[in-house]
């Protein structure tokens, strides 16, 4: 297994949809552009950001396929091959792998939820198997999948019996759990920070490189955040995290289609959202955009 490792911004992928909800794989090169563009150091689709669950075992294929080829050349691609079934996950794995990817990963099966290290760790075990020289990241996202084990316990497990587990993304608040993973994981391995509203306490911990979908279009912010805290300027890092926690809020309020708007208003289509998470019809676009374009103003 050739050894990953990354530094900055990671864009969680957006899958673009067409209205009636078909996949839209003709928008992808133009998504893959934009996000070289904006400086951005690898893609990591069909994730929570690109709606996996939301698609079949073929369109997931699809869209990977379609970003692969588009990021050829350009950028490194994790691809997300988590599902409930790991036969599926199994499938897609060995997809990726012999189409180009740079890495995979995968979440816990969500439905029969997984409680403890053991059992977690056999999952993956055999999902990591199926793409065995690649880097494989464990998506710890514990708010959707229930598995609410602590990284720093899972990984001193499951390196022993994975050999190409590269590291973690970690898409929780548990900054304790955080830190002691990075300085386990040392030169071995690499946490990806999966929590784009609080990256500056990341970066103050340890991490070097994270994974969002906010960066897809608000890149410069979080820029920013790493110039400032670099050059000792934690005031400033402060002032440009806070301009990231007003665009999320808007994500609260507005729901994921505001994703797909904010691409719109940075120059961007990533076509429609797929239900159940839908869009903004054009009273809530009228109501979002003006909020919106008041945080693109602070872009130098």
């Amino acid at each position: 297994m050739k050894k990953s490792s990354y530094k900055g911004l990671i864009a969680a992928s957006f899958t673009p949809f067409k209205k009636n909800g078909e996949v839209d794989l003709k928008k992808i090169p133009s998504l893959v552009d934009f996000a070289v563009g904006n400086h951005l150091s690898a893609l990591f689709v069909c994730g929570s950001t690109g709606e996996f669950a939301s698609m079949t075992t073929r369109e997931r294929i699809d869209v990977a396929q379609s970003f692969l080829e588009a990021a050829a050349g350009k950028l490194p691609v994790i691809v997300h091959v988590g599902s409930c079934s790991t036969q599926e996950s199994i499938q897609l794995a060995e997809h990726a792998e012999a189409h180009g990817a740079s890495g995979i990963a995968a979440l816990a099966p969500f439905y029969f939820q997984v409680k403890t290290v053991k059992t977690l760790t056999q999952c993956l075990g055999e999902i990591a198997g199926a793409a065995s020289d690649l880097p494989f990241y464990y998506y710890h996202l514990p708010s959707a999948t229930g598995a609410n084990i602590n990284i720093n316990d899972f990984l001193p497990v499951a390196e022993k019996v994975i050999p190409n587990l590269a590291g973690i993304k970690f898409t929780h608040e548990n900054l304790m759990d955080y830190q002691r993973s990075v300085e386990y994981a040392a030169d071995r391995m690499q946490i990806l920070f999966g929590r784009d509203e609080i990256l500056l306490s990341a970066l103050a911990l340890g991490g070097k490189a994270a994974v969002g979908s906010t960066f897809n279009y608000v890149s410069w912010i979080y820029y920013n955040v790493i110039s400032a805290f670099e050059a000792g300027n934690m005031e400033e890092a402060q002032r440009w995290q806070s301009l990231s926690q007003r665009a999320v809020s808007l994500l609260e309020r507005f729901g994921f289609g505001a994703h797909k708007a904010f691409m719109t208003i940075a120059g961007a289509d990533a076509g429609y959202s797929r239900l159940p998470l839908g869009g903004l019809d054009k009273s809530e676009f009228n109501e979002f955009k003006p909020l919106a374009e008041e945080i693109f103003q602070f872009r130098s």
